[in-house]
């Protein structure tokens, strides 16, 4: 008789067999660390690659980018530590309440930072970004028209800056990469990729124009002799 669908406990038997596999095979530190970098953002782009494409360069927000998410977090462990402590009974839920504010805003800030990753294969660029509502830009390299580096005097210290890309469509997700590191070995190489590009395609359309214009001019015959009457 054919079997009917599994109960829940079987199917929880499954996956938790499935996962203590796992774990006897690659580690219990080794699939924590792949998880925790699959939630910031690197399963993404992973998922984003093709067969065979070749990543050249993911790019990750600069540490300057961090400030604003790692000094709340760091009020909110302060207060957790030095104020929730020691308020009375009835303002304890008003103490708990700005610290998991402040400890939630930076915990935000610094994952909606990290997820916001620029990549640079052999072929295009993209952006993948955002936590709740997820987001993603591509462009090919050879539509990348004009680069523009931007490196203000307090970004300079820290071999940061903006990377801005501009194609015949202005308005696209990829027109400002903000807050990266070293913006201009990031142009160097799309300037590179490009190049590469535009002379692998000059290559393969050389020997079609040949083609055509000795099929447009073809080849004389040669006269043959004629034979004189005896």
């Amino acid at each position: 008789m054919p079997r009917g669908p599994r109960s829940l406990t079987e199917a929880a038997t499954d996956r938790l067999v499935r996962w203590l596999d796992r774990v006897a095979e690659d580690g219990l530190v080794f699939m924590g660390v792949r998880r925790v970098r699959r939630w910031f953002g690197h399963g993404r782009v992973q998922a984003k690659l093709l067969p065979g494409e070749d990543k050249r360069w993911e790019v990750l927000h600069s540490g300057v980018y961090y400030f604003r998410g790692v000094v709340s977090l760091l009020i909110g462990l302060f207060l957790l530590m030095r104020w929730v402590p020691f308020v009375s009974v009835q303002a304890v839920w008003f103490a708990v309440a700005i610290t998991a504010l402040f400890i939630g805003y930076g915990f935000y800030r610094i994952l909606a930072v990290a997820r916001d990753r620029f990549v640079i294969t052999d072929s295009r660029v993209f952006r993948v970004w955002g936590v709740e509502s997820l987001h993603e830009a591509e462009m090919e390299i050879g539509r990348v028209l004009d680069i523009t580096v931007d490196r203000p005097w307090w970004l300079r210290p820290f071999k940061s800056g903006h990377l801005v890309l501009e194609n015949a469509a202005q308005l696209q997700g990829l027109r400002e990469i903000r807050f990266v590191p070293r913006p201009e070995d990031l142009a160097r190489e799309i300037h590179r990729l490009r190049r590469e590009g535009n002379a692998r395609a000059d290559v393969s359309v050389t020997p079609g124009v040949g083609h055509r214009r000795h099929a447009d001019h073809p080849p004389r015959r040669r006269p043959t002799a004629r034979r004189r009457p005896h």
